[in-house]
């Protein structure tokens, strides 16, 4: 697992929320390419600082983000080196916000990405790129998955991510695991919000064509699949402390990337 996490690691980054210049919070992002364009993806409610359900801000001084800032690896010669970028993220207020959401289930999608510079990735790697990434990997329950992030702001080796542990807990084949959401099993801190939602091969893995039904053996020395953004423990507060997290599927993502739709929050009771 280690050479793979190498390989993928300069694609996730520490995210710094800033209101006016101060510090309100730290969450996961990542790279990812689409078409010709690169978009750093995370949480909407990373971005828009506000509670999906409710639409209020989560800060305890009710203030959201207008600026993101992160920092990514680069190689000067044998050496390692890192650069920091910051991005404006607008306000959801004014729909002058930069970054996009679902263009249907708006913040009820816990998934944001913004446009990005390609001079502002460092060495981030193609995650779709069909030499590595297999859509179609076979993962059964209990199988194990990873959650690259930055729990309580924590990094290691200077800013790469910490790959935390999960496994599957829900169906990815049945109801709203299919294209909505599913659950993970694993211990979540503050800082994981936006992370992505790995599975890794090293060598031999099965495939299963939809198609079909039928499951092949796919042999390569690395492959690995997205399965979607991480959002946070379900229920944090219910006092069983069952450690159940959502990730919401890739195929959101890509509709948001494709929709462009501007990011906007609406007030409302937490009872729908």
């Amino acid at each position: 697992m280690a050479s793979s996490a190498t390989f993928l690691n300069p694609n996730i980054v520490r995210l710094e929320l800033l209101a006016y210049n101060h510090n309100i919070g730290t969450a996961t992002g990542f790279f990812l390419k689409w078409q010709d364009g690169w978009y750093l993806v995370t949480n909407w409610h990373v971005f828009s600082g506000r509670e999906p359900l409710t639409g209020q801000p989560k800060h305890s001084t009710c203030a959201v983000p207008d600026t993101c800032r992160y920092t990514v690896v680069g190689l000067n010669g044998e050496s390692l080196t890192w650069t920091t970028s910051e991005l404006s993220l607008g306000s959801a207020d004014d729909q002058t916000a930069r970054w996009f959401q679902h263009p249907v289930m708006g913040q009820d999608c816990d998934i944001a990405a913004i446009l990005v510079e390609i001079g502002t990735i460092g060495y981030a790697k193609d995650l779709l790129s069909e030499r590595g990434h297999d859509p179609e990997m076979l993962i059964d329950l209990g199988g194990e998955l990873f959650l690259p992030c930055f729990p309580l702001g924590l990094s290691s080796n200077g800013s790469m991510a910490i790959w935390k542990r999960a496994s599957l807990a829900s169906s990815l084949e049945f109801g709203h695991g299919i294209s909505h959401f599913f659950y993970v099993d694993t211990a979540t801190r503050e800082g994981m919000s936006g992370a992505p939602c790995l599975a890794i091969s090293n060598w031999r893995h099965y495939s299963l064509d939809r198609n079909t039904g039928i499951a092949k053996i796919i042999e390569r020395p690395l492959s690995w699949r997205l399965l979607g953004v991480y959002s946070g423990r379900r229920n944090p507060s219910d006092g069983f402390e069952a450690q159940i997290g959502i990730v919401w599927r890739e195929n959101l993502i890509n509709e948001i990337m494709a929709a462009k739709k501007i990011g906007s929050a609406t007030l409302r009771s937490s009872h729908k």
